[in-house]
């Protein structure tokens, strides 16, 4: 008889393919968790960078944190090169860097142009004053809480 419209599987052929198509997406599924999982895994980034400084000095040491007796945050040495900058802070006399006539306390959270995040200290930076900020970079302070250096 020829057909109703309906055709109903029966035996393990149509019990194989909604297990097939069960395996596919659970396989999919394994496929896909993961790398959400790992996206979600990332450290969270700095904010986008607001601008860029002009590194005067020569060899200027880029480090892992806001002081010189920190490690150094890469090799790469900087001089006369502009970079760009995510935020400043205060170190405080933890911090202070002086070099000739020049002194601060505040640190340049810098991309060096090999791509590595670090400090510099903001005395080896174009456009400030002793002890001041540098223009080119936001001020991270207790006061703004929109403006969060990333500590690494």
């Amino acid at each position: 008889m020829l057909g109703t419209g309906t055709r109903k599987s029966t035996g393990t052929h149509g019990g194989r393919t909604a297990a097939r198509r069960a395996l596919r997406s659970v396989v999919g599924l394994a496929a896909v968790v993961p790398a959400a999982l790992l996206a979600g895994a990332q450290p969270a980034a700095a904010h986008p960078p607001s601008g860029s400084v002009h590194v005067w000095a020569s060899d200027v040491r880029v480090r892992n944190c806001q002081s010189t007796s920190c490690e150094l945050a890469t090799t790469e040495r900087l001089t006369n090169v502009r970079v760009k900058a995510y935020c400043q802070i205060d170190a405080g006399e933890r911090g202070r860097v002086t070099d000739g006539p020049y002194t601060n306390t505040y640190w340049v959270q810098i991309i060096t142009p090999g791509r590595r995040l670090g400090w510099i200290s903001a005395v080896y930076v174009s456009g400030g004053s002793n002890n001041g900020p540098v223009p080119g970079a936001p001020i991270d302070s207790p006061n703004d809480p929109t403006i969060d250096c990333e500590y690494i």
